[in-house]
């Protein structure tokens, strides 16, 4: 059975902090790769402010291309319909049966906001975590929230919680991630700042021929 990490995100623009996190998950957990999902409507979103999901998606296989264990997917982008995070998953299960083991990559702050999105019940407890923490974060609250559904902490492993009843498991990746943002990309980018470094050189080269975000 492989085990398979899922990035989502609207990915505007891609940047070394989606691949950094991607290789330490792979090294920490021992996945046998990364699968990256662009969302088309993401439900938490403005859409008037995502870019062009083509553009999005070309920057990914640029940013992709040189990762043996990154891969891109489409199942959001061919729906219709927004971007849910529990309807991804069971489509996937529903494709690979027990060939593969899904684990889901959020971040702290994602993670703390989950009783907001679809059908978090049944996401937490159908589906495997991983939750990227940067350093500072105090976990108590988030092992509170995990706790009142169901989940367990492993005496031996402070990093990790398990939900007996369902099978599930959440994991935490500590320690130092580079904190780049999306977001704040777009602002350098329109106020005519240096951003280059921040995302990989195909995806800088792509960005400036097509002139988006203002560049």
């Amino acid at each position: 059975m492989q085990k398979i990490g899922l990035l989502g995100g609207t990915f505007d623009p891609v940047h070394k902090g989606h691949l950094q996190l991607g290789e330490r998950v792979l090294e920490k957990f021992g996945l046998d790769k990364i699968v990256f999902i662009p969302a088309a409507h993401p439900p938490h979103k403005n859409s008037a402010v995502v870019g062009d999901v083509e553009h999005r998606l070309e920057m990914l296989k640029l940013a992709l291309a040189e990762g043996h264990r990154f891969e891109l997917s489409r199942i959001e982008v061919s729906r219709d319909t927004a971007s849910y995070t529990f309807d991804t998953i069971h489509q996937l299960r529903q494709q690979s049966g027990d060939r593969a083991l899904y684990h889901f990559i959020i971040g702290y702050d994602a993670l703390w906001e989950i009783e907001t999105w679809y059908r978090w019940k049944d996401l937490l407890s159908t589906a495997n975590f991983i939750v990227a923490v940067r350093p500072g974060y105090s976990l108590k609250e988030i092992h509170q929230l995990l706790e009142r559904n169901g989940f367990s902490p492993d005496q031996g492993n402070e990093n990790r919680f398990f939900n007996e009843r369902h099978g599930n498991e959440v994991l935490f990746l500590t320690g130092d991630i580079v904190d780049i943002s999306s977001t704040d990309i777009r602002s350098r980018i329109a106020a005519d700042e240096e951003w280059s470094n921040l995302v990989p050189p195909g995806v800088a080269d792509y960005i400036t021929l097509h002139r988006l975000y203002g560049s």
